[in-house]
């Protein structure tokens, strides 16, 4: 009888035993398992804490990784410097320095301190401020209203360059050959001596009867006609 006692003694010790094997065989590969299940972190020697992503929010408490941060140096990557006084540890003589006072006709904004901070285009020379208001924005380029205009019906164009001139720099004109012409009118557009050009060659512009030219945005303080033969008319305008 006590023999068989000791045998269920004997048996009841091993399997506590295993197990308590097994148990500690949990604790002990906890990192293997997180392997497979996800990565977790070591609060103590034996709690283990899930790591978090940016999903889980702010006001973490547990399962943040402790990392050292490292900054690439052009071949290796080196542990960034720093303090607990200052902070991270940032060379301050390859950092902009000294004042910006905005201004037109920069040779280079790469040059001036700050100048991210101020929106300049290129003129084809140099580097100006964009202009504008707080009211409109950014300033683009607008039609002036009309300050002044030219306006005449020639009826006497015959064989001589007959300059028309506005008084003003124009921003449009437009010029017109009635269907009552017999012939051409030859036009210089820059107010040059018109000639009209023999047939197949370039040279000044030339209006059939019943034709008409608009320019916009054209800069000119006047035009010359000549009639290719005979008496010819032309209606002239320009406007500022």
């Amino acid at each position: 009888m006590n023999d068989r006692w000791k045998q269920l003694r004997n048996i009841i010790g091993a399997s506590c035993a295993a197990v308590l094997l097994v148990i500690g065989s949990v604790m002990v590969v906890h990192p293997a398992v997180s392997e497979l299940a996800g990565l977790a972190v070591a609060q103590t020697s034996t709690l283990w804490n899930n790591v978090r992503d940016a999903a889980a929010g702010d006001n973490l408490s547990n399962g943040i990784f402790a990392t050292g941060l490292y900054l690439f140096n052009g071949t290796a990557f080196d542990r960034a410097r720093g303090d607990t006084t200052n902070g991270l540890d940032v060379d301050v003589t390859r950092m902009p320095g000294g004042s910006f006072t905005p201004a037109d006709g920069v040779a280079n904004p790469t040059t001036i301190p700050g100048n991210e901070t101020f929106g300049m285009m290129y003129n084809g020379s140099t580097w100006d401020r964009i202009r504008g208001s707080t009211t409109n924005g950014v300033l683009s380029e607008k039609k002036t209203v009309g300050t002044a205009f030219y306006s005449i019906k020639r009826d006497n164009i015959a064989g001589s360059s007959v300059n028309l001139a506005y008084g003003f720099t124009s921003r449009k004109i437009s010029i017109s050959a009635p269907l009552t012409n017999t012939d051409e009118v030859c036009v210089d557009w820059i107010g040059g001596t018109a000639v009209c050009p023999a047939a197949n060659t370039a040279g000044d512009g030339r209006l059939a009867p019943g034709s008409s030219v608009l320019i916009d945005d054209f800069a000119g303080t006047s035009i010359s006609v000549i009639a290719s033969s005979g008496t010819q008319t032309v209606f002239v305008a320009a406007w500022q």
